[in-house]
């Protein structure tokens, strides 16, 4: 993008607020790279904190024990003329939007993840929001196209809606190995609750096996269906450090992620960006982003244990031409959600909210 135009607008201080600070924010250090001083990183910890997260991103970053609590610390940060901060979901921050916008004459956008459901809380949600939230925001940043949806549902303009908000960094989710080179061998990655359809994986998995599948399942999680991980073919290991994870996408094939609802699934990215072939469901915001059917895998219509256990049949008796094809796709789609792409929606934010001024 030519930020030619970003130049030529003066005194662009910046605030950026994430929730539970994970992993893919590193895809914000080209954009704290580029404004240095002028961006103030404010966080809450995730529960699974990155060990090596301001060391790579090369930037400070002020943590908060609650989200709340930016109200009172407001005065700590110094005139500030946009903030992006996560979700509505804290009154301290929409009080603190009010009052920027009204000292500063801030800007406001907020990052969402939730995936559009069509459901009576989200049609009670977009009375909400258009009766009192939409005027805390000038725009809003979502995951991919789900999150769009979802957004011009519940009325924010459509042309205020940016995407790029979650994605995988390229400087740790990366091809080490060619997937014709890995072992056979699929891949869960996440909680090991029922959200996540862990039940019906493993119950497709062991009908698999019992029909003759020779792959094997290395589940990486926590949680409470923990118990239920064992069996032919079962490899269960605890959650790890980022890099720890692109090792394991670098060793298996395919990455399965059946959820019942996953609001975007920012590990389907990361495995695209190892060149992972990909099952989903379609409750999963990201299929709709990152999986081209029988492509670089395949999206379930149905989370249906039978159907599982054909899918992993399909990708056991894959060719290894289609099996490459399909890694290339994979690493081809996720270039579009780096830090590059990150800094490209956050220029384009800056662009159309400042140009008028």
């Amino acid at each position: 993008m030519n930020d030619l135009n970003i130049k030529n607008i003066p005194n662009i201080r910046i605030l950026l607020f994430w929730d539970g600070f994970p992993a893919c924010g590193l895809l914000i250090k080209k954009v704290v790279e580029k404004y240095k001083d002028d961006i103030v990183v404010v966080a809450t910890k995730s529960k699974v904190p990155y060990e090596n997260l301001e060391k790579i991103l090369g930037h400070n970053i002020i943590w908060l024990d609650n989200a709340n609590d930016i109200w009172n610390r407001k005065d700590e940060f110094g005139y500030r003329n946009l903030i992006i901060h996560t979700g509505w979901k804290y009154s301290g921050w929409l009080k603190y939007d009010r009052y920027m916008k009204k000292h500063c004459n801030a800007k406001t956008i907020v990052q969402v993840d939730n995936r559009y459901r069509g459901d009576l809380r989200q049609y009670f949600g977009a009375l909400w929001f258009r009766i009192y939230l939409r005027k805390f925001f000038d725009g809003a940043l979502v995951p991919g196209k789900q999150g769009k949806k979802l957004m011009k549902f519940l009325g924010m303009k459509e042309n205020r809606i940016y995407t790029g908000l979650y994605g995988a960094y390229e400087g740790i989710f990366k091809e080490t190995t060619p997937i014709e080179k890995r072992n056979n061998e699929f891949l869960f990655v996440g909680q090991l609750i029922h959200r996540k359809s862990v039940d019906l994986l493993l119950q497709a998995f062991r009908s698999y096996r019992n029909a003759g599948g020779t792959w094997n399942i290395r589940i990486v999680g926590s949680g409470p269906l923990q118990s239920i991980c064992h069996g032919d073919g079962i490899i269960l290991e605890d959650f790890d450090q980022p890099e720890k994870i692109t090792d394991k996408m670098n060793r298996a094939k395919v990455l399965v992620l059946p959820s019942r609802d996953d609001n975007w699934g920012t590990v389907v990215c990361e495995a695209a960006a190892c060149g992972m072939q990909l099952i989903t469901s379609k409750k999963v915001g990201a299929s709709f982003d990152i999986v081209q059917s029988n492509i670089n895998g395949i999206t379930l219509e149905n989370i249906d244990a039978v159907e599982l256990q054909k899918t992993f049949f399909y990708f056991e008796n894959l060719s290894e031409d289609l099996l490459k094809n399909g890694s290339k796709i994979s690493k081809e789609i996720a270039i579009n959600y780096t830090s590059q792409a990150y800094l490209n929606s956050f220029l384009k934010i800056i662009n159309d909210l400042y140009k008028t001024l």
